[in-house]
């Protein structure tokens, strides 16, 4: 629980000036909020000057009925997990009880797509690089005679 030094002041009994001269000596140490206000944890304010005679009452126990309130809809919540995991965990032992899938046969990794076999000329570009090099020896014969 976080304080700001007004409130930390009237907690203790002292004067804003107190903590503030023990902040900036080091004996107390403060953070800021997102506003720039100087706030001392509550653990901070009670290590350095011990438990304060009255807590704040954001500290003291209700009398209200919002705790019973709330741990009881903490615990219909947990219920409603329970149930729910218990179910989860009956639906994944009926899976494990089906065969398994065929699955289908895997390509070995070296066999892709981009390595076609040598056989496969899809766009007849062997047969054209082939042709061009047969044409080029006829050129070279003929030229030599």
């Amino acid at each position: 629980m976080q304080l700001t030094i007004p409130q930390a002041a009237k907690l203790y009994g002292k004067h804003r000036s107190t903590i503030h001269r023990h902040i900036d000596s080091g004996r107390l140490s403060c953070g800021f909020r997102g506003d720039g206000t100087r706030v001392v944890e509550m653990a901070e304010l009670i290590r350095c000057y011990g438990e304060p005679k009255h807590l704040p009452e954001e500290m003291q126990p209700s009398a209200t009925d919002k705790n019973g309130d709330m741990q009881q809809a903490m615990l219909q919540a947990l219920q409603a997990m329970h149930s729910e995991l218990v179910a989860l965990r009956q639906e994944v032992a009926e899976l494990r009880r089906l065969p398994s899938p065929e699955a289908p046969p895997k390509t070995p990794p070296s066999q892709t797509s981009a390595t076609q076999p040598q056989d496969e000329d899809l766009h007849g570009l062997r047969s054209l690089v082939q042709s061009l090099r047969d044409h080029d020896r006829q050129s070279d014969d003929t030229s030599d005679r």
